[in-house]
């Protein structure tokens, strides 16, 4: 049976191989049309496509195949052609180039028949014509003449030049380029000034007054150039109208013995428990107090019996004591009211207030960690918040109008180092914008037009940038980094901002200027920190200024040409 069935099988598989070789059977392959080009990135004709390494895609209505051997029939004028390829299986011919300059013409021709579609069906000739990014050639905002002309001035020796820059020791003054002009024989071109002590110039302080221009027009008049920024000081508690309410009134003893306490919770006191729904961040609770005994000490618990903020489970007391309150807090009251204990003093009366007594010496602060403010409250009207942003909008405005007035321009650098996250300001980036665009619309109706509009990128940061309409010259700050790092951070700021002048807008222990320019970091200008008193180094040393003050690229302030 075995022998029978292999015959059988074999008998079947010859009829089966004659059918197969049947000339006569017609097969009918379907076809298929040409790949249709659908669009291209950049598109035709696109002005303002960043230069560097450009990676240009073009996108058909089906897969489409291409052999990396026809890459030199691929023609690319305006830079170089790196690669051309179909990554996998792909509607999308990706082409890689390197464009070095700014507002090159650049043109991408594609043969017919080299790029293929299914059953090898030729695709039409593709071109592509688009330009790489070109520099602003005006400014968003200033339209004073001295303005306009200090733009143009650094848009003429961007990349040509480098402008020398100090920072003014701590604020008002030019100190530091005095110290620079000892080592060097020259002054740096840019001064740059802080307006750091808003809050005490305003209150009237007698060691900073900013109403006192003459050390910025004194700089100004030697034909040196002004740049100010400003370290935003902002009250570290909620700013309110003076009120008080009384949540509690009698007499409860607190003996020696930690005895005594006060219950005002929904459980001891449920009327005195309901006042706290009406709290607010900033507020403190007050407790007023007789038969106070030296020695005496005061304590803040929550309903769990734990202290409700740090520092609260004991501490002195000579009268009467308040609790400051703070987010964590006032959930804490909501949630379980409070407890007032403590020994050898009596309680008379507790108060819910807002404290309105700000010391500008030392109750403001501009890094996050030491103040409540909310940045995205700044720009929402009925916040403490917006009510410090505007009222410290209108009196830094009104400083500002006295250098246009003495028809001063300024590179004006504001929030800066936002992305870094460590002032108030840098809370996130739709926060940050709103805060830059906001000051910007106020300071345009207000008629400062002399100022150049300077942002910092931090790097990795293009959700924060506030737009092209509102920024004039990028700055990147850097600290403690070698020269290949600065010119690898000015690749990368050129690269993403390419329409706009970049600037080392703060620096300190950085590589020597000669040798940054040199591997090709074009800064517009660079600017050292001054020296705080008890750094062990300085941020940049006589040294350090002697090489930059001795290249014929580096302007100082006696290379600088009027800008009347």
């Amino acid at each position: 049976m075995k022998t029978l069935n292999i015959k059988w099988m074999l008998t079947l598989a010859v009829a089966f191989a004659f059918a197969a070789c049947d000339t006569d059977v017609e097969h009918d392959i379907p076809a298929v049309d040409a790949p249709v080009l659908v669009s291209t990135t950049p598109e035709v004709g696109a002005s303002k496509v960043k230069r560097g390494e450009i990676t240009i895609e073009v996108k058909y209505d089906k897969n489409i195949f291409f052999a990396t051997k026809d890459l030199d029939k691929i023609t690319f004028t305006g830079g170089e052609l790196i690669s051309a390829d179909v990554l996998g299986a792909s509607n999308i011919l990706t082409v890689k180039v390197n464009v070095e300059e700014r507002e090159t013409a650049c043109s991408l021709s594609i043969p017919e028949g080299i790029i293929t579609g299914p059953n090898q069906m030729p695709a039409p000739a593709v071109s592509l014509q688009f330009s790489t990014v070109a520099l602003d050639k005006a400014p968003v905002a200033a339209i004073s003449a001295k303005a306009v002309k200090l733009y143009n001035y650094l848009l003429d020796n961007y990349e040509k030049k480098t402008l020398s820059a100090m920072m003014a020791n701590v604020a008002w003054n030019t100190e530091m380029s005095e110290k620079v002009y000892g080592w060097t024989g020259k002054y740096p071109a840019i001064n740059c000034f802080d307006y750091v002590h808003l809050a005490a110039s305003v209150a009237g302080a007698n060691w900073i007054n900013y109403g006192d221009i003459t050390p910025v027009k004194d700089w100004a008049d030697k034909g040196g150039i002004v740049a100010a920024m400003w370290h935003w000081n902002v009250p570290k508690k909620a700013v309110l109208e003076a009120s008080s309410t009384q949540i509690w009134e009698g007499e409860t003893a607190m003996p020696n013995d930690w005895s005594g306490n006060l219950q005002l919770t929904e459980e001891g006191n449920p009327e005195a428990f309901a006042a706290f729904a009406d709290a607010k961040v900033g507020q403190v609770v007050r407790v007023a107090v007789k038969d106070v005994v030296e020695g005496a000490q005061g304590s803040f618990k929550n309903n769990g019996w734990a202290e409700i903020a740090a520092g609260t489970e004991y501490f002195n007391i000579s009268g009467d004591f308040t609790l400051e309150i703070t987010e964590d807090v006032l959930t804490a009251l909501k949630e379980g009211g409070l407890i007032i204990a403590g020994h050898d003093y009596t309680a008379v009366g507790v108060y819910l207030e807002n404290n309105t007594e700000l010391d500008p010496n030392k109750d403001y602060a501009f890094y996050k960690e030491d103040t409540n403010f909310n940045a995205a409250n700044a720009t929402v009207d009925g916040t403490w918040e917006n009510k410090v942003f505007t009222q410290d909008l209108e009196s830094i405005a009104a400083y500002l109008k006295l250098l246009k007035d003495a028809d001063i321009p300024v590179l004006w650098r504001p929030f800066h180092e936002a992305a870094g996250g460590w002032f108030w300001w840098g809370k996130d980036a739709a926060s940050f914008k709103a805060l830059w665009i906001a000051m910007f619309d106020y300071f345009k109706a207000q008629g400062l037009d002399n100022l150049i509009w300077v942002w910092t990128t931090e790097g990795n940061d293009v959700d924060w940038y506030p737009g092209d309409q509102y920024v004039d010259i990028v700055g990147r700050d850097l600290y403690t980094k070698g020269t290949a790092d600065c010119v690898s951070e000015y690749a990368s700021a050129t690269g993403e901002y390419g329409n706009k002048m970049i600037s080392l807008s703060e620096c300190g222990s950085v590589g020597l200027i000669s040798e940054q320019w040199n591997e090709g970091a074009r800064w517009n200008w660079f600017m050292p920190w001054y020296d705080a008193e008890d750094a062990e180094t300085s941020h940049a040393d006589a040294a350090w200024w002697q090489d930059a003050m001795n290249q014929d690229y580096v302007i100082s302030r006696e290379d600088l040409p009027s800008m009347e």
